[in-house]
């Protein structure tokens, strides 16, 4: 039997600017470097992955997929290309091991979120597909990257939405909201916001290093569980830090533009819809931080 595929395809939020400021070698080599990284995290990140789960008992996401990634101008694309596992018969366990690649996926997103806005105050945007899709070097083609950009159209505001594939199949929905539940408490890894669904990336990134989630709970009786969490303690900070205050100054940036541009009724339209982009990252960041009791980063 295959697993299901996961294919995401992301927008960089923020890339624009720092490309239009692009105006010599210099730092036309500063933003190239920060591609190169992103692409190395990835690729370095799958390698130490792969060696970590060799040394595990359970389920071992490089059995049942090919993890392959692009980076194209400021867009990335990420897919878990499912292998056929021979002699696994139950439909139940694959659909598990389905949905927990979801989170897998997320995970590394998260990763790549944070490098981006330390470096660079630049966040994602983005959609997932089930639907196939394949990559050779920077190149990706399939139906599951078409519906994957299409998803990310539709997000509008700095979150990953599923696409129409992903929603059509209620038994993977139920085995997710399932899954993130056992391992994580009562809080939603898929949130539905009027016509949008979307990943709460944040409140996995937060709950892998709470202590009252079970899974981080259980790993709390050894030295090397207390390390873990103490080091995802300390990069969600450092993370709500920087959205913090890439929320705080792009509202200040963005809400001065409009006043100055208010007779202009084309870029007062402009700058109103950037602000509630903005407006709605900071209504998501507070309410995702404060139910995780992380009070002293609400905006």
């Amino acid at each position: 039997m295959k697993a299901v595929q996961w294919t995401v395809f992301i927008d960089m939020l923020g890339f624009k600017k720092l490309n239009t400021a692009v105006t010599s070698d210099e730092s036309a080599q500063e933003l190239l470097e920060l591609m190169v990284t992103n692409r190395d995290l990835l690729v370095e990140y799958e390698k130490a992955m792969v060696q970590g789960y060799q040394d595990k008992s359970g389920f071992n996401p490089y059995e049942w997929y090919d993890v392959k990634s692009a980076c194209i101008s400021d867009s990335i694309v990420v897919t878990f290309k499912p292998k056929e596992v021979a002699g696994e018969t139950n439909a139940q366990r694959v659909l598990m091991h389905s949905a927990n690649t979801l989170m897998l996926l997320s995970i590394r997103l998260g990763l790549l979120m944070n490098k981006c806005l330390l470096e660079k105050q630049i966040t994602f945007r983005g959609g997932i597909s089930t639907e196939y899709c394949d990559i050779n070097d920077s190149f990706a083609v399939g139906a599951g990257l078409s519906a994957a950009s299409e998803a990310e159209g539709k997000a509008k505001s700095a979150r990953l939405a599923l696409a129409d594939d992903v929603l059509r199949n209620e038994e993977l929905m139920k085995m997710v909201r399932w899954l993130f539940k056992t391992m994580y408490g009562d809080s939603e890894f898929l949130v539905q916001e009027k016509d949008v669904t979307y990943v709460n990336t944040l409140d996995l990134m937060l709950a892998a290093a709470d202590p009252k989630s079970p899974s981080v709970a259980r790993s709390l009786g050894s030295f090397a569980g207390i390390g873990t969490a103490v080091r995802a303690r300390k990069q969600c900070e450092e993370y709500l830090t920087a959205q913090k205050k890439l929320v705080i100054e792009s509202i200040q940036e963005f809400w001065a533009a409009y006043r100055i541009n208010y007779s202009d009724k084309k870029l007062r339209h402009v700058y109103r819809g950037v602000l509630k982009k903005y407006f709605w990252l900071r209504k998501y960041h507070n309410s995702t931080a404060g139910k995780r009791g992380y009070l002293n980063f609400l905006i």
